[in-house]
């Protein structure tokens, strides 16, 4: 891993045009019901007792964090872009929970937080963008308490969604993409005008045996969305059969194998 990799997307990341962009792809009116149904499976599951307070691991303009608030939820909520952390404070004012919600500047790659000081951890769709994951991956396996949970959300490189469109992109020879295969999954590293972004289709399987070096099993696995084929489909009917097929998945196969985005539960040995 070159170093020089962390700083480029570092660089990219702290654009606010770059969150604007997801903000338009990810957090639309038909991809907020299925978030919201996802949320309340993952807050169940966190077990949360005794006022116990979320880090939100990379919480960008604080999406996810707004939704465990809401939910009662207490959020420490961190990234390491300043500019990106100004309009997470817009956005958690804007929505009125601003006071269930605490922002931090923090480093995923090297944590100012001490050895396992946090009990619960939320890290979703962050770590497919960071070239240098078993860093991350030690730094937040470091931090969990004894007997705490781990919520992950990661891209699946072996999805049903992932083998059609490295099918079309062959095919149709349209990769835009500089593409790197790794043993943690396929990165895509893409030009934009805010700057080079790589974003990886995690091997899942690599990931938890990464974590259990670090003493953290995998409690549950769930699927996230089927598809995000509706960021690549503008006709709003299909759209939204899309969005039903996404949220049927994960309420009733509930099978992570085939889907795009894959959900892990872990657990922090008491050992």
């Amino acid at each position: 891993m070159n170093l020089s990799d962390t700083e480029t997307v570092e660089k990219t990341l702290e654009d606010p045009d770059v969150h604007e962009h997801w903000k338009k792809e990810y957090r639309t009116q038909e991809n907020e019901r299925f978030f919201e149904l996802a949320f309340e499976k993952i807050v169940q599951e966190l077990q949360l007792v005794d006022n116990m307070k979320v880090l939100d691991a990379g919480c960008g303009t604080c999406a996810h964090s707004i939704r465990l608030a809401r939910r009662g939820v207490s959020v420490l909520a961190t990234d390491f872009s300043s500019s990106v952390l100004e309009m997470a404070l817009k956005n958690l004012r804007k929505n009125g929970v601003e006071e269930k919600v605490e922002l931090q500047r923090e480093d995923l790659l090297s944590l100012s937080f001490k050895d396992g000081s946090i009990d619960r951890i939320v890290c979703w769709g962050v770590l497919m963008h960071i070239p240098d994951i078993a860093t991350a991956i030690a730094e937040l396996s470091r931090v969990l308490n004894n007997g705490g949970i781990l919520v992950l959300s990661e891209g699946n490189r072996f999805s049903l969604d992932s083998r059609i469109m490295r099918i079309l992109r062959k095919v149709l020879r349209r990769e835009t993409a500089i593409f790197k295969n790794t043993l943690a999954g396929n990165e895509f590293w893409e030009k934009s005008p805010t700057g080079d972004l790589m974003t990886r289709q995690s091997d899942i399987q690599w990931i938890v045996k990464e974590f259990q070096t670090h003493g953290i099993r995998l409690k549950k696995h769930l699927p996230g969305q089927f598809t995000e084929m509706y960021t690549r489909i503008h006709w709003r009917p299909l759209n939204r059969v899309i969005h039903w097929f996404n949220r049927f998945w994960f309420d009733k196969i509930k099978s992570p194998s085939m889907s795009f985005g894959n959900i892990l539960i872990f657990e922090k040995s008491s050992e």
